[in-house]
């Protein structure tokens, strides 16, 4: 007997072909796996044709599926748009917004572009959490925000990763260290000559992983020190004596363009940072406003050296 096929066989069909499991597809749509297949089990009865090749170690997609994969994620899309804008207009604009983004694109970037977005969304709140890499992608992916701006970290199958710019490394230090003094670039090689001067970031940022694993390369020990966040940096490197890898970003926010900065080389590294948000979820239209009012004030902005536009 036919079944009348719903938005709810589609998102499921969605969520399995883009996961290629099951189990991750019920985590990502919180269903049982049980519930789950009975979905794409009804789809499939329904279309009458099989969507899924399945092994115990994977799930692929049948080749009559995979027109059907790129199809139902366009419509989901164009619905939740449609809704997020119907309840816009609705609300006469107003709304809330959540957003997480790392401490340095917060004080350089998210509060100049808000006086764009407010003039055409006056009545549109905004909550801003400042965190560390990987606790945004997993805000933006349990849905506490609406979007996240930060480095692709944890890499989530289920989130979208749209390139915003690219971020040089360099290292920012006391105005008494002996690396404050030299016009060119600093080689990673006389970072490590310093290694006991190192004051290191969290790991579960994208600075303080690229930190550990770069100084891996040249032998170099765990910093003595650690701070979780960029905006204690400053007055732990008053102290003297000490020094902390750092993008180009970062070193220009808070206190801490107060302090010399460095690039570095050999190797040259950059950080990338994102525009994170929900795969199967469509942003409300406030939302996509304040994302392209973003975009639209960095590419006015006149950008320091070691910070350019991503291009892809």
């Amino acid at each position: 007997m036919s079944t009348l096929i719903t938005l709810r066989h589609l998102r499921s069909f969605v969520a399995v072909a883009d996961t290629g499991s099951f189990t991750r597809a019920a985590e990502r749509l919180f269903l049982t796996q049980s519930s789950l297949s009975s979905t794409i089990h009804q789809l499939e009865e329904d279309v009458g044709v099989k969507l899924f090749e399945r092994t115990t170690r994977s799930v692929t997609l049948t080749p009559a599926a995979r027109h059907l994969h790129q199809q139902a994620k366009t419509l989901l899309q164009q619905f939740d748009t449609m809704i997020s804008d119907l309840r816009a207009v609705a609300l006469h604009q107003h709304g809330h917004l959540r957003i997480a983004a790392a401490p340095s694109i917060v004080a350089w970037l998210l509060i100049p572009a808000l006086p764009r977005f407010q003039a055409d969304y006056p009545n549109v709140t905004l909550s801003v959490r400042e965190a560390g890499s990987a606790e945004i992608e997993r805000r933006v992916r349990d849905g506490d925000v609406d979007f996240g701006i930060t480095s692709r970290l944890l890499d989530y199958d289920d989130l979208d990763y749209v390139p915003l710019l690219r971020d040089r490394y360099g290292i920012v230090c006391s105005a008494d260290h002996p690396l404050a003094t030299p016009t060119e670039d600093v080689h990673w090689s006389q970072v490590s000559a310093h290694q006991d001067d190192l004051v290191g970031l969290a790991s579960d940022t994208q600075v303080g992983i690229v930190h550990r694993q770069t100084l891996q390369d040249f032998n170099v020990a765990e910093p003595r020190e650690e701070v979780s966040s960029s905006t204690s940096l400053y007055p732990m490197l008053q102290l003297g004596g000490r020094l902390c890898i750092l993008p180009r970003l970062t070193a220009i926010t808070h206190q801490l363009e107060k302090l010399p900065f460095r690039m570095l080389r050999d190797p040259v590294l950059y950080r990338e940072l994102f525009l994170v948000s929900r795969s199967l979820r469509s942003l409300s239209s406030t939302a996509q406003a304040l994302q392209q009012a973003l975009i639209d004030t960095l590419r006015e902005r006149e950008l320091p050296a070691g910070i350019a536009l991503s291009t892809t």
